[in-house]
């Protein structure tokens, strides 16, 4: 979260300094990993508007649930660390993930 919210900070302190207005692009939008134990997790997804809800993800039809303790939460949690490790830490960009505000998958 503090990737993208860091990324429209950067961008405002700019336009702040030229007088110009600031962006509103970051809404606080969050998919969080809660392990559970015995290789289980949760998946939650939310923003600063929506607060954590069921259904599937990261579409429509899946294949993680929200909100749902399973197994492939857990693997979904493992294959994370490395994207954040090797990935967000790196600035690089993951495709069709933005700090654009945007509506929760499944609100």
């Amino acid at each position: 979260m503090a990737h993208f919210e860091s990324e429209t900070l950067a961008d405002n302190v700019v336009l702040h300094i030229q007088g110009k207005p600031l962006k509103e692009e970051f809404d606080g939008h969050s998919n969080c990993f809660i392990e559970s134990g015995n290789g289980k997790a949760l998946l939650i997804d939310f923003n600063y508007e929506y607060e954590p809800h069921e259904g599937p993800f990261p579409f429509t039809f899946g294949p993680m649930k929200l909100l749902e303790e399973s197994r492939l939460n857990h693997l979904g949690k493992l294959a994370f660390r490395h994207v954040y490790w090797n990935v967000l830490l790196k600035a690089r960009p993951l495709p069709g993930i933005s700090r654009q505000k945007k509506k929760p998958v499944n609100a």
